[in-house]
């Protein structure tokens, strides 16, 4: 009777221990995306990627980076500083999104880079539509740095861009639209 009740309990343990074995090194046999994913901050594009996008963007610590650009879209991250922006900007022949994953803050649009007419408050899982021809500039008003993720359609930045700083994203922009 022991030896029963001694195998009975044995038998899940080691059931239990081969499922969740270890190898010679002493980690885990098998693992989850989960656990072996790794943050890059690299343009991706154009090949297929699959990844978190809330994580890259919430650990994206510039002020733009690409993490995906193809033939007719982009995908960027970005953070702007506790009291900062993203700079009025329009774009004539790209729609975009961006949606934001952390922080708060005050967005503005409208028809002229005098009139912005249109004014929303965004916060965390806020999705902000951006059509094209519209002057538009996204204020960080919260004491944390606002985390955003944007989608362009077709693409605004070169392949790879990173712009550590606003002033970088500027200073690209005039160089390549001259002005």
């Amino acid at each position: 009777m022991k030896k029963e009740i001694l195998l009975t309990a044995f038998i899940p343990l080691l059931f239990l221990a081969a499922c969740t074995g270890t190898t010679d090194q002493g980690q885990a046999a098998e693992t989850t995306p989960e656990t072996t994913a790794q943050v890059e901050f690299k343009d991706f594009g154009p090949e297929p990627f699959v990844f978190d996008i809330e994580e890259y963007t919430t650990r994206n610590e510039t002020y733009r980076t690409a993490i995906w650009t193809g033939k007719y879209m982009q995908m960027t991250v970005m953070s702007i500083p506790a009291g900062g922006d993203i700079g009025l900007e329009m774009h004539p022949d790209i729609d975009q999104f961006l949606r934001v994953e952390a922080g708060t803050g005050i967005m503005m649009m409208g028809d002229t880079e005098d009139n912005l007419d249109f004014e929303a408050r965004v916060e965390h899982d806020f999705a902000i539509f951006i059509p094209a021809g519209k002057w538009h500039n996204l204020v960080n008003d919260s004491d944390e740095p606002l985390k955003v993720y944007s989608i362009y359609a077709p693409g605004e930045h070169p392949h790879g861009t990173v712009h550590q700083t606003q002033a970088e994203g500027i200073a690209a922009h005039e160089a390549a639209h001259g002005h």
